[in-house]
């Protein structure tokens, strides 16, 4: 069965956001390795599995998906409750743990707890900024991996002494 066919019954299952919080790549060697992996939505008190992953039942929420009508990437807002005080320890302990990979998967209740990965494709962002902190929520700005600051395309300015063909042929297009 497909997540295609799930969509065409007529009772769909529960749709479930997962979320994969990868703070090795915020290039702290003492957080190489942990992925805080929650889920907003649980089985009763249980944790739920997906794709042989644990995810913990936390209050997390992701806003401002969509996508602009000018190409601009999107710049979701993630905001993570502060109950545990975990996050938040790791928020001040490292560096607002900028950098960190968050993976956004949404996949239907019947492909938990099956071992499959059946899902729509996974959006990849990077924390970007902490935008607020306090002691029951923290905010944070993600980005998508192709809006980074200070890149531009192409990586090298074309100049006319290095490609002396530059600007010959101004009026074909």
């Amino acid at each position: 069965m497909t997540i295609n066919q799930d969509i065409e019954k007529s009772v769909v299952p529960a749709f479930v956001e997962l979320f994969d919080i990868d703070l090795s790549t915020t290039n702290i060697p003492a957080l190489s390795g942990s992925v805080f992996r929650c889920t907003p939505m649980t089985t009763g008190t249980a944790n739920v599995q997906f794709g042989g992953d644990t995810y913990i039942g936390y209050p997390i929420h992701i806003s401002g998906i969509s996508q602009s009508s000018d190409g601009a990437p999107p710049r979701p807002s993630l905001s993570i409750s502060n109950i545990a005080k975990y996050i938040g320890a790791l928020a001040f302990q490292y560096d607002d743990i900028i950098g960190a990979t968050v993976t956004y998967t949404r996949t239907f209740s019947s492909y938990l707890n099956t071992g499959s990965r059946i899902s729509l494709p996974p959006l990849r962002y990077y924390i970007a900024k902490k935008t607020m902190h306090d002691k029951t929520i923290l905010s944070f700005e993600l980005r998508d991996f192709r809006d980074k600051e200070r890149a531009f395309m192409p990586k090298r300015q074309m100049l006319k002494k290095d490609f002396p063909g530059l600007g010959i042929n101004k009026n074909v297009r």
